[in-house]
């Protein structure tokens, strides 16, 4: 890889900033809610019934428009990333990058069907409950139903996507993979999430779910990141590398 591929990868990793500023956006369509919301049953929250179908709306729009800015951020990192595959030489180090890659692309793919996922099930609801005439149980139980049909996929596309993406950064930053220093490490997206949360529980808050859009912010800090690794291995005004 030359210094000008170089210089054109870390320039199309920047769109990760407004593909995930729009995500953040409809993580918070999604996600704000009243403080006296309470868990219903489950995953449902009394707060689901004060999320507009415009709020839905938007939360999909920008899932959409954010994924396919991610994409374009996302193969241009795993271009660099291959290129740090051929050259490494311990099992380990390539098994975790390669894990790290996968994330990366399954995150093409899981985005957009998360945020999809995400608002079509509080959408249901809302749906469902005034169809029931207010009947709670008769709605988390036809709820529970639509729900049944998308659990596997849904479970399976965050877990996945969690584990291949925060557990591969923090692999291949802790192992010296990319040229990072060690602190690095924090900036994968589960473990801003979990900032978010902490922030949630310590803060008397007028709202709930600060936290919402606090891995998508990860995915911004980690990709930063990535950046950083890109221009430590080819730093400007240096020969290209052989």
């Amino acid at each position: 890889m030359t210094n000008k591929e170089a210089k054109r990868i870390r320039g199309r990793m920047l769109l990760i900033i407004p593909g995930m500023i729009l995500a953040i956006i409809g993580d918070y369509c999604m996600g704000l809610e009243p403080a006296d919301s309470y868990s219903i049953s489950g995953m449902i929250s009394s707060g689901w019934l004060t999320i507009g179908d415009l709020r839905i709306a938007v939360s999909n729009i920008g899932g959409m428009i954010g994924t396919a800015l991610y994409t374009v951020a996302a193969l241009a990192f795993l271009h660099y990333l291959q290129v740090k595959h051929s050259e490494c030489s311990e099992k380990w180090d390539r098994v975790f990058l390669k894990t790290y890659m996968v994330g990366l692309v399954w995150g093409v793919m899981v985005f957009m069907y998360f945020h999809l996922a995400c608002g079509t099930l509080i959408h249901n609801f809302n749906v469902i409950y005034y169809a029931a005439g207010g009947n709670t149980e008769l709605a988390v139980r036809m709820w529970n139903r639509s729900y049944s049909v998308q659990f596997v996929t849904f479970w399976v596309s965050f877990v996945v996507l969690g584990l291949t993406s925060t557990g591969g950064w923090i692999a291949v930053v802790l192992k010296g993979v990319l040229p990072l220093k060690k602190t690095w490490a924090l900036a994968a997206p589960l473990v801003i999430a979990c900032v978010g949360f902490l922030l949630e529980w310590l803060l008397p808050l007028p709202f709930n779910g600060l936290s919402s859009g606090f891995e998508s912010f990860g995915w911004i800090v980690m990709f930063l990141g990535g950046r950083k690794a890109i221009r430590n291995d080819f730093p400007a005004g240096k020969p290209d590398k052989k």
